[in-house]
Formats: structure tokens, sequence, C-alpha cells
């Protein structure tokens, strides 16, 4: 086993996890605001999804 991939797997499932959190942070704040979207909102969907993206790659090609 070689080190390098295991911290790449480990990074990977840290992202993968931080970015389920924000989706579950997003719901909660969609679910009590009503709706109410800004740009800022947009902004961090879009990095949330990129980074989910990101994790799936690290751990799937490592």
């Amino acid at each position: 086993m070689d080190h390098d991939k295991w911290k790449f797997k480990i990074g990977g499932v840290l992202l993968i996890l931080v970015g389920l959190w924000n989706v579950f942070g997003f719901v909660m704040t969609i679910e009590f605001a009503k709706f109410s979207f800004s740009i800022i909102d947009i902004e961090n969907i879009i990095i949330t999804i990129l980074m989910l993206y990101l994790g799936y790659i690290m751990v799937r090609y490592s």
C-alpha cells in the first residue's frame, strides 16, 4: 500500500464529508429561510458541488 494513495483517499473522504455537511446546511437554511436566495448562496452551492466532485475523483482514482 502506497502512503500517498492513503493521503489522497483520506483527503477525498474529508472533502465529501464537508460537502455533504454543506448540503445539509443549505437544506436547513432553505427550509428555515423560505427560499430567500442570494448570490452568496449560489456561490456556496457551486463550491460544494465542486468539493463533492473533487473528493469523488480523489477517492476513485487513488
